[in-house]
Formats: structure tokens, sequence, C-alpha cells
């Protein structure tokens, strides 16, 4: 009786993980491409260095100068080559707010940038890029 029990259990276990990693694995697709259609409807750029000057443009007032410090994949090892972080130095009067920039003259911001069909799409980190571009790799949804 203890083993038929026993078996009972195992089943049920078993099922209910595999429920689990079905609704994490469609609720991550779900996720990824709700996020993707908003960050296109925001607008999609030719690289994301030119994303990075639009937003510096909407950012800040009175820009002097920027600079773009550093642009490439996000991972340390290369995969997930569709997300990117870029960071730039933007000397300026204000940010658009109307806050003052750093003390040291300069702001430093850094965004991420997401691989999509026709460019590159700036997503904020709220919107977990690195987990979007994980689904993309595991749906190949890289260039969609």
């Amino acid at each position: 009786m203890s083993q038929r029990v026993n078996v009972k259990k195992i089943a049920v276990v078993l099922l209910l993980l595999m429920l689990v990693s079905i609704v994490c694995t469609f609720g991550g697709l779900g996720f990824s491409l709700v996020q993707l259609r908003i960050a296109r409807e925001k607008g999609i750029y030719p690289n994301p260095e030119a994303g990075m000057r639009d937003r510096i443009d909407q950012g800040y007032r009175g820009i002097q100068k920027v600079e773009i410090e550093s642009s490439g994949t996000n991972s340390f090892d290369g995969s997930q080559p569709h997300v990117w972080f870029v960071i730039a130095k933007v000397w300026a009067d204000s940010r658009a707010d109307g806050s003052p920039l750093h003390e040291r003259g300069y702001d430093y911001p850094g965004v991420f940038f997401v691989h999509v069909n026709g460019g590159w799409v700036y997503m904020p980190e709220g919107a977990f890029p690195m987990l979007v571009g994980s689904f993309m790799d595991l749906f190949g949804l890289e260039g969609r």
C-alpha cells in the first residue's frame, strides 16, 4: 500500500513540475513578445548607437557633447548577440526634466537595445531585456 501511495505522489509531483515548466515557458514567451511589441512601437533604430543618441536627445537639454563609451553585447561570453548595452558620456546644461547633471559635469547613461526585424529597439531595464533575450534564443526570435 505504501508503494502505491509513493507512486501516486511521484506522479503528482512530476505532473506539477511539467505544468509549472509549461506555464513558465509559454508565460515567458508571451512576456517577451509583448515587450518586443511595445519596444517596436516606440521606434526602431538602424543600430544601438543611433538609438542611444536619440535617447540622449530626448533626455537632455543644451547638449554640448556626446561620446559613446561602449557598445556591444551585454553578455560576457558573447552569447545573446541580439541584446546590447550602450554607455555614453553626455555633457549638457541639464536633463530634460530640469535636474542637474552629475557633479563631475557629465552624465553616464547606459541603456539596453535588442535586435529585431528592421533594426534595434530600446528596452528599459524594467522590461528585463536579458530575460527577453533568453526567450529570443529559446524560440529563435532574434531579428523578429
